[in-house]
């Protein structure tokens, strides 16, 4: 028996056994490390799936504000519009108030895809009682619009952003377009006095990275246009078209 030539066999075998036990281990590794965890892409698909509820029901808001034709006519002047479908205002001594929106911004006749925002506050007084229902910042001047789009933390409508904003009714309709930002809502008492400045907005960064599946989106680039999503046109569709200029 050739005993060299068995060894060198054996240790040929050995060789290839170890160095593909090695790659294999390696390339498990590597996958490994570089894998998104399961737990992660979960949470973006819920974030996303949230992020497209939000825009349904926006539009379901819109639908409701454009059968009063009053409300409507203010629609097709506005410059944007935060829609925050589902605020609540609670109040038991200590106030708070907030909810998730999205903000959406008209240019040229053309509005924007939505980008995700969340509204808060708070207040301190011997109140009781609450409020829940949809909320919309009607912006009515382009600064407004501007600086919505612009602020990248989270501000105040009077102190932060500089903007007068007032409350809407049907009796004061008029004298409150000339604020830059209208506060309208189908839940009366939803707002009050200085509790519309105070309102605190924020960038709901979670949102619109799921959503348009991007990890460094901003809303910049989304109200500009740089970025889309086709699941928007569910709410573009029932946007108001703006009214020639007089």
């Amino acid at each position: 028996m050739d005993h060299p030539s068995s060894a060198r066999a054996a240790l040929l075998l050995l060789t290839f056994v170890l160095t593909g036990s090695s790659a294999l281990a390696q390339n498990a590794a590597g996958t490994s490390n570089n894998a998104t965890p399961p737990s992660t892409v979960q949470g973006a698909t819920r974030d996303a799936t949230d992020a497209q509820m939000r825009v349904k029901d926006a539009a379901a808001v819109l639908r409701r504000m454009k059968s009063d034709p009053q409300v409507n006519e203010l629609l097709q002047d506005a410059k944007g519009l935060l829609i925050v479908p589902h605020f609540i205002k609670a109040a038991l001594v200590f106030g708070g108030r907030g909810g998730s929106g999205l903000l959406v911004v008209q240019k040229n006749g053309r509005w924007s895809d939505p980008a995700f925002y969340r509204t808060s506050g708070g207040s301190v007084g011997a109140q009781i009682g609450g409020a829940k229902g949809s909320l919309v910042m009607i912006l009515t001047s382009d600064r407004a619009a501007a600086a919505f789009a612009k602020k990248t933390s989270t501000w105040s409508l009077n102190a932060g952003a500089g903007l007068t904003a007032a409350n809407y009714s049907n009796d004061t309709r008029e004298s409150g377009t000339l604020s830059d930002v209208l506060i309208w809502s189908d839940t009366k008492g939803l707002f009050g006095g200085a509790a519309v400045g105070a309102t605190k907005v924020g960038i709901d960064q979670k949102a619109n990275q799921a959503y348009y599946n991007q990890p460094d989106v901003t809303p910049q680039e989304i109200l500009s246009g740089l970025v889309a999503n086709e699941s928007s046109n569910i709410l573009r569709e029932v946007l108001p078209m703006q009214r020639a200029s007089k």
